[in-house]
């Protein structure tokens, strides 16, 4: 095990310095006896210095190993997707560069790509890996987790991606495999183009082989979108079908790939789930709501729930909900069952004598009938500078580093961001996400987990570069939408200037800022660790870097240097007038996705309406936080109860007692929040003999995953095609099986071996079975012919790894010094002084003795 000590000294093993302790016994014993004090102290020092050996004293050194030979490695993608690029760009860069290195080329072809394993297989520190690809892949490693693979162990990867030179149109449905008889089912119909240049097509989308749209388009970005929904009026299976008119256009040069052109989906239209509605308002809003979507049961009080696949309990208070009834509730959802609990003046925490607080019905919630002191709805990205000059002392017996991880760890254990979510990056030569997006603070174990992932952060890379963490930082934030407001903290100890006199990354950090700051309105603190040993940190004119950057950007006040062994707190709160002003733009109504991740908000990017009122409740720490005021009061909270589903809607029924609080959330677009809660809630609708199905869009020899669940005991017996499927169980009456087709078209997951591989037109025929015993699985074309031309996020992952982009104009002038460069990689090593300690005590034990002999024998 390795120890720290102060001053930068390390000792391997600790447990031998205790022998440091029966040394002192003895000096104390020598000068209590009066033993001779030269004598007692020469001798004590070499026993000292002995221990110290026997400890395995060391400290940590930043080295730069150089290897004898460049050599680089060319992956070549030769994946379909890349005939729409221009070809031979890898045999002709390799026949150049031969000449001069030793250089491998590695080819992936197919109708698969897997880049991501392409690239971990052919990385290492001696090799230099050249991607000559368009950064498409769909199968294997993601690109992303190989390229952060390759940064954290210092293996050098780069790209050249040719010019895409055919043009090329592919279609592909977005949308719910499942839909419920006479309700809207929404889709998307994606067309992805190769260039940029503009084209005209017709693209015509049908349900049932009947036509519902058709429509030309000029398509000059690389994707159009069209959304539009369908009313299923009969049940069991239905297709969807997208396709570019004429279907095959490559006679006109206009499109490359034929067999992109069409898209099917299919559906399984279910009856109406059975819901069970408690209210003593069968007028309300939410009644009209449910009635549209569902088979919905009146009462005003609990009855049974056999055969309900979920319960909706409309503000009814603590009083009225027995004890029988709790059990009963726990039971039914422990099983499976769906429960959603609306809000209003007679439920969670009204009236004030008849609240669900502390009660057994609260048990089942996903919240508590207590006031959330939450100030939510911000998002926190948290950059930590781990560059190499981190590596220097702090003058106090510690690194740089060690400042900078002990703020964070203060940042998080503050009021401050204790209901945040954080991402945690860490910035050298690039940007790394630590913590693979964002945690929820307000959960103690997400807290105390991060808190550990911090203090396992370690110095990397081999420079420092502000700009790439902040692109990191960007992508994050954009991922959450415009709904929270945005903060980024950085730590550092202020090394962020240029290197050299043509160095810009300082100039592209501050407009990078600067864009964030004023475009995007994310706020940007700056904690310098103040550090004088610190290269890059003052300007020619001893202007710290730090402070004229947040200077720059405007953000003076964000500005704290704090220096080695201070702990900052961060404010992102405003003045009094500030405050208020705040509190009139966000009025108590106005509400906003807080995770738009979650299948509820899944696409839902803003609520256009306010709402006048709510109960104040405060999610547990298991829940989830969906919707919320800006001001942090939780509107929509959900969670998982043994099998079951609840949900939390804690504003009224749209109907209310005198003032309706929540009259635009059931009508409108905001309606859609409403309905993905109840439908979430509602248990999956079963096959015949209690099977359930999950059945995604499958692609032509490709692996597909179907989830199975059943109520009956034993391994259910399923036929993909008249073929027995192999089923694996993964849970309590859960299980998975993978299937494969080869061909186009509908195929069936059946409990009989039916016929296989039903046409479109036989498909219409047979639509609207009622509880048809078989399932459509529509099978399309594989992925690789559905993103086309360039990855533009390939780009991004490459240059925020730590890579560099190649043109083949530049690529022979700057890869041979790059890669000789980029193989001399900067590592920590342990230096020992074991043997400076034995030869010291030697020493000193020699010359003591010497002259001990010289004045006691020969003088």
């Amino acid at each position: 095990m390795t120890f720290n000590f102060p001053y930068g000294f390390n000792f391997l093993h600790l447990n031998e310095l205790v022998l440091l302790i029966p040394l002192a016994f003895l000096v104390l014993l020598g000068l209590w006896r009066k033993v001779n004090r030269r004598h007692l102290f020469i001798h004590s020092l070499v026993i000292f210095l002995l221990i110290m050996a026997l400890a395995a004293p060391y400290s940590v050194e930043m080295n730069s190993p150089g290897t004898e030979q460049t050599r680089i490695s060319i992956i070549s993608d030769e994946s379909v997707s890349m005939d729409l690029l221009e070809k031979g760009v890898s045999k002709e860069v390799a026949d150049e560069l031969n000449t001069k290195v030793p250089v491998t080329v590695t080819a992936i072809s197919g109708i698969h790509t897997s880049l991501g394993d392409a690239i971990i297989q052919q990385a290492s520190p001696e090799n230099y890996v050249l991607v000559v690809s368009d950064g498409q892949s769909n199968s294997g490693t993601p690109v992303e987790e190989a390229l952060s693979y390759c940064y954290k162990n210092n293996f050098p990867v780069s790209a050249l991606i040719p010019k895409t030179v055919e043009e090329d149109l592919s279609v592909e449905i977005e949308g719910e495999n499942e839909a419920v008889i006479d309700n809207k089912a929404f889709f998307k119909v994606n067309v992805r183009k190769s260039i940029d240049d503009r084209m005209s097509y017709r693209v015509r989308i049908t349900v049932d082989h009947q036509k519902v749209i058709e429509k030309e388009i000029t398509q000059a970005g690389r994707m159009e979108s069209i959304e539009f929904n369908h009313t299923f009026e009969t049940l069991g299976p239905h297709t969807v079908k997208a396709t570019l008119h004429p279907a095959s256009i490559s006679v006109k040069n206009l499109d490359y790939f034929e067999n992109n052109n069409q898209y099917m989906k299919s559906i399984y239209v279910t009856p109406k789930p059975k819901v069970l509605l408690v209210t003593n308002e069968p007028g309300s809003p939410l009644t009209n709501t449910l009635k549209e979507i569902y088979d919905v049961k009146i009462a005003g009080s609990f009855g049974s729930l056999n055969n309900m696949d979920a319960v909706v309990i409309d503000n009814q208070a603590a009083s009225t909900i027995s004890d029988m009834e709790v059990r009963a509730l726990k039971d039914y959802i422990i099983n499976g069952g769906g429960m959603v609990v609306v809000g209003g003046s007679s439920s969670f925490d009204y009236p004030a004598e008849d609240t669900y607080q502390n009660t057994r019905f609260e048990e089942l919630l996903p919240v508590t009938s207590t006031p959330s002191s939450w100030r939510g709805g911000r998002n926190v990205v948290l950059m930590l500078d781990v560059s190499p000059s981190t590596l220097e002392s702090n003058g106090i017996g510690g690194k740089v580093i060690d400042d900078i991880l002990s703020n964070a760890i203060v940042l998080l254990e503050s009021d401050l961001l204790k209901d945040a979510r954080v991402d945690v990056i860490t910035f050298g030569s690039k940007g790394q996400d630590i913590t693979n997006g964002f945690v929820d603070m307000s959960k103690e174990s997400n807290r105390r987990w991060l808190d550990a992932e911090i203090r396992k952060i370690s110095p990397s890379g081999d420079s420092t570069s502000l700009e790439r963490g902040l692109m990191t930082a960007r992508t994050l934030l954009k991922e959450q939408g415009n709904s929270s407001e945005a903060e980024i903290i950085i730590v550092s100890d202020g090394g962020i200037g240029n290197i050299a006199e043509r160095d810009l990354r300082f100039e592209r950090a501050v407009q990078c800022a600067e864009n964030l700051y004023e475009n995007n309105g994310i706020g940007i603190h700056f904690i310098h660790i103040h550090s004088p040993k610190t290269t890059r940190q003052v300007t020619p004119k001893g202007q710290y870097y730090a402070a004229l950057f947040m200077n720059k950007i405007g953000l003076s006040e964000n500005y704290n240097r704090i220096e080695p062994g201070e702990r900052i707190k961060v404010s992102f709160s405003e003045d009094s007038a500030e405050s208020e002003n705040r509190e009139d733009e966000y009025s108590s109504g106005s509400i906003v996705v807080y995770d738009p991740k979650h299948f509820i908000t899944r696409n839902i990017s803003e609520i256009q309406y306010d709402i006048y009122g709510y109960n104040e409740v405060t999610p547990k720490p298991e829940a989830n936080r969906l919707v919320i005021t800006r001001l942090g009061k939780p509107i929509i909270s959900v969670w998982r109860l043994g099998l079951g589903r609840v949900a939390a809607i804690t504003t009224d029924n749209g109907n209310g007692n005198g003032v309706p609080w929540a009259v635009s959330l059931y009508s409108g677009n905001d309606s859609l929040i409403i309905t993905r809660t109840l439908n979430w809630a509602v248990a999956d609708t079963e096959m015949s003999g209690g099977i359930q199905l999950k059945v995604p869009d499958l692609k032509m020899s490709q692996p597909g995953r179907i989830l199975i669940t059943t109520g009956k005991a034993g391994t259910p017996e399923l036929y993909f095609d008249k073929k027995p499927m192999e089923i694996t169980s993964i849970g309590n009456n859960m299980y998975e099986s993978y299937v494969t087709a080869d061909t186009f078209g509908l195929h069936k997951i059946s409990e009989t071996p039916l016929e296989a591989n039903l046409t479109e037109e036989l498909m219409s025929e047979t639509s609207g079975v009622k509880n048809a015993s078989w399932r459509p699985a529509a099978v399309n074309r594989p992925d690789e012919y559905t993103y086309v031309g360039e990855n533009t996020l390939f780009r991004t992952a490459v240059l925020e790894n730590g890579g560099k982009i190649y043109t083949e104009g530049d690529v022979y002038s700057r890869i041979i010094e790059d890669a000789s460069t980029s193989t001399k990689k900067k590592i920590l090593t342990r230096v020992f002084y074991t043997k400076h300690f034995l030869a010291l005590a030697f020493l000193i034990y020699l010359v003591y003795t010497l002259h001990h002999t010289y004045n006691t024998r020969i003088k």
